[in-house]
């Protein structure tokens, strides 16, 4: 079970963080970035979304505000040691980082970890880590639910629903259960569409397939 209240707490007590997730991203990882800044960015507190990977093609809608950035070393690494409270979202070991790990696992601030992977590395001060979650997007909805840090909106609600959907196979896998979708029934009461996010998530991927494919074997010489 996760300590919630521990999460809150740092949450509460420190001003400046810094949020990241794996390279190559997917639904799961940007949909809890965003959810989880939201928060932050509500409770008033300076956050920044540093990633290895640029955000894929299909999930740049879930970024309406485009606060993700792609890491660079000359101009983020001072942030490092600089923020309070690094948070790495939807994965559990360093090298998923690639070209951050060095920098993060170095830093000396406050090192958080929100997942539901197994085999976790110890990288970080504090592990919120249940593998028993579907996503890590239903770790972020059950904590905004436990600790009442604030309200559920569609700024957090619309993000966290396409992290919950694409890690269940929309709504397919073995964790999917009657109380999940409960949480994705409220979630989608806030004027959220189904087929718009899976349309989001899924057609334009397959689109920018398709469309590829056919000039792979075009000799233009």
């Amino acid at each position: 079970m996760i300590d919630f209240k521990t999460l809150e707490s740092i949450i509460i007590n420190n001003e400046k963080f810094i949020l990241t997730t794996h390279v190559n991203p997917d639904a799961d990882a940007i949909g809890s970035e965003i959810a989880l800044y939201e928060i932050l960015n509500d409770l008033g507190k300076e956050v920044k979304i540093i990633n290895h990977s640029d955000t894929p093609y299909n999930l740049k809608f879930l970024d309406k505000n485009n606060v993700i950035e792609k890491f660079n070393t000359g101009f983020h690494s001072k942030l490092f040691d600089k923020d309070d409270v690094l948070v790495a979202l939807d994965f559990n070991r360093s090298d998923r980082m690639v070209s951050m790990r060095e920098i993060f696992v170095k830093s000396k601030k406050l090192k958080l970890c929100i997942d539901h992977h197994q085999d976790q590395e110890d990288f970080v001060d504090h592990q919120f880590i249940d593998t028993a979650y579907s996503a890590t997007g239903h770790i972020i909805y059950d904590f905004i639910k436990v600790t009442n840090i604030v309200k559920l909106n569609k700024r957090i609600a619309y993000p966290i629903y396409a992290a919950i959907m694409t890690d269940t196979g929309s709504f397919r896998f073995e964790k999917t259960t009657a109380e999940l979708h409960k949480i994705a029934s409220e979630l989608l009461s806030f004027d959220i569409t189904p087929g718009e996010v899976y349309d989001n998530i899924y057609d334009q991927s397959k689109f920018s397939k398709v469309t590829t494919w056919p000039c792979s074997g075009i000799n233009y010489t």
